[in-house]
């Protein structure tokens, strides 16, 4: 056994090291780092005329607890010594454990060795008898094993063969393949870091891309089955309207009147449903289209203001429309659109004010921005602090743990789609809320024309 001296003592080693590390660090390749390690040697420092033949990386797998074949140089003795092994080089493992492989000694030793028997390198998993007439035919005298290490651990070992015995391996070139190994820890380490960090990009953007393309097949099957739902759920509302028409209402039973009354109810509900599906499917996918014109915001306001009184009466709640005195400009924006917010506000308001509450709508300008805005008031049960980021969000039911009416559950996408609607028309929309039990106010605004 030899051992060697780690710091370099020459002026000469110094500058083969510094010219070495330039070259094995210069790239983060893993497969191009550990290839240039064996190669480095022979080519950049001419080390072959020296009589080193063939040099080969080996690194400690933790997984399988084995030490494997890395690389192998690229001189015209490894090629011999590659065709004339039984085992291929990437095959070839030793088990940790086994004790009478020199490779092994020097991992657990953390000291170069070095014999002039390759079987002793090579053996298990090749037997002696395999080896012997190879090291012959190579005209390998002698063989040194370095060990490998990163951060104070032992990652695996570097073997040189050698046409020349120990004897005549000079102190200068000991002294450098001493300080080489440290520098082909460092450069395993990076490579394997920077190799590693690759294929994890690798693998996130493969599963982005993969998200992505469930994602369009969920939006296809989405869009697809609210077609095809919406026809039949038509059809059915209409028959039971017709049932409930006063013409044939009188050949009803109490109970009949109110199964087909519940019925038509929830069948409106799924309609509701399916055809908020189908919009946010079309938002998503950028196929969901507006009619911009300009429109009279009051005219607008009142006709919705109009249609919702019946229902707020029915609730025993006070809806009102806050006129303003000046007539309003005009606006430019998509009147079904904003008919259908308006109506998704109001409705929300409606589910959480309390008899004899009021919801109130209003208008103000904001001159400064060309805008006109739009607000919805009420007194009703207000709106968590926690809660506030979660009302324009898909599928949110914000509120369901409060005092929620009877048969007045939403597909927990008005308030999504309203926002998504008003900022395709270039507009805003806001909510505010003092806490629970102070009400709340939503607010959307529109460009002015």
């Amino acid at each position: 056994m030899n051992t060697f001296s780690t710091t370099p003592k020459a002026q000469g080693t110094i500058s083969s090291l510094w010219k070495l590390e330039k070259i094995i660090l210069d790239t983060l390749d893993f497969k191009e780092v550990v290839q240039k390690i064996v190669d480095s040697v022979l080519t950049e420092l001419g080390y072959l005329n020296l009589g080193y033949c063939i040099i080969v990386l080996t690194l400690i797998d933790e997984e399988k607890q084995v030490l494997k074949r890395i690389s192998i140089s690229k001189t015209e003795q490894a090629q011999k010594a590659l065709e004339a092994s039984p085992v291929p080089f990437e095959k070839i493992e030793i088990p940790l454990t086994e004790l009478n492989n020199l490779l092994i000694r020097v991992l657990n030793s953390k000291v170069p060795w070095v014999t002039s028997n390759l079987s002793n390198v090579l053996c298990p998993p090749l037997d002696p008898k395999e080896v012997e007439p190879v090291q012959m035919a190579l005209g390998i005298k002698s063989t040194s094993v370095y060990p490998v290490s990163s951060r104070g651990k032992i990652i695996g070992a570097l073997i040189f063969s050698l046409s020349k015995n120990n004897e005549e391996v000079s102190e200068e070139e000991r002294d450098l393949l001493s300080g080489f190994t440290d520098v082909v820890g460092l450069a395993v380490q990076n490579a394997r870091l920077y190799s590693s960090l690759n294929e994890t990009s690798e693998k996130l953007k493969e599963a982005n891309e993969r998200l992505k393309e469930v994602d369009k097949l969920k939006d296809e099957f989405v869009s697809l089955a609210s077609h095809e739902l919406r026809t039949p759920m038509t059809v059915i509302k209409s028959y039971l309207w017709l049932m409930l028409d006063k013409n044939n209402i009188s050949a009803l039973s109490e109970k009949q009147k109110k199964y087909i009354d519940r019925a038509y109810t929830s069948t409106q509900r799924l309609i509701n449903l399916v055809n908020d599906m189908l919009n946010v499917s079309r938002i998503e996918s950028g196929r969901f289209t507006l009619n911009m014109k300009q429109i009279d915001l009051g005219e607008l306001i009142n006709t919705v203001y109009t249609e919702m009184l019946p229902k707020a009466q029915e609730q025993k709640i006070n809806l009102e429309f806050a006129r303003p005195l000046q007539p309003m400009p005009k606006v430019n924006a998509d009147p079904d659109r904003v008919e259908e917010v308006l109506i998704n506000l109001i409705g929300n308001s409606l589910k959480f004010t309390p008899e004899n509450g009021v919801i109130r709508i209003s208008t103000e300008p904001d001159a400064k921005e060309q805008r006109e805005i739009v607000s919805v008031t009420d007194n009703g049960k207000g709106i968590a602090a926690e809660d506030m980021s979660k009302l324009f969000q898909k599928f949110s039911m914000v509120g369901t743990n409060y005092l929620v009416k009877q048969n007045a559950q939403g597909t927990g996408l008005g308030l999504y789609l309203s926002k998504a609607m008003i900022e395709l028309m270039g507009g805003k929309i806001r909510v505010e809320s003092e806490g629970l039990g102070k009400g709340s106010k939503f607010s959307f605004t529109l460009k002015t024309s």
